[in-house]
C-alpha cells in the first residue's frame, strides 16, 4: 500500500502491484490487515563467497580445480563436506590422467566463517 486518502466520506488506498507495476484504487475497508512477515525469518551465520583451491594429493600439483562456492561454513566444516573430481595432468604424477576425489586446499578469494 502506497497511500491513503479521503474520497469524500471514504478512505480509499492507493496501491501498487509489486510484480507488473500497475497502480490501482481501493477503498481501504476492503483490505485486510497483515503482521509483518520477518518475525518468521531464520537468522544464521553470513553466506560468503569463495573461492577454493584443490591441490593433488599425490604429487602436490597446485590448484588443479578452482571452484567458486557461496556457502556459509567454517572451514573444518567445508573441508570435510566439499568433495570435488579431478584429474591432475603433471607429467610426474602417479596418478596422471585418473580421476580424483579431492578436498579443498586453501581459500584464495574471500574468506570464511570462523568455527
Amino acid at each position: 500500500m502506497d497511500s491513503t486518502r479521503r474520497v469524500g466520506s471514504v478512505t480509499v488506498a492507493r496501491l501498487t502491484c509489486p510484480f507488473c507495476g500497475n497502480r490501482f484504487d481501493r477503498d481501504a475497508k476492503d483490505l485486510l490487515p497483515i503482521e509483518p512477515q520477518t518475525q518468521n525469518l531464520v537468522v544464521g551465520r553470513p553466506v560468503r563467497s569463495v573461492e577454493l583451491d584443490y591441490d593433488c594429493p599425490y604429487c602436490s600439483n597446485r590448484g588443479i580445480l578452482v571452484a567458486l562456492v557461496h556457502t556459509d561454513l567454517s572451514w573444518g566444516e567445508l573441508a570435510k563436506e566439499h568433495v570435488q573430481t579431478a584429474v591432475c595432468d603433471n607429467g610426474h604424477c602417479p596418478q596422471r590422467g585418473l580421476l580424483q576425489k579431492l578436498r579443498p586446499s586453501r581459500v584464495t578469494l574471500g574468506s570464511l566463517n570462523p568455527v
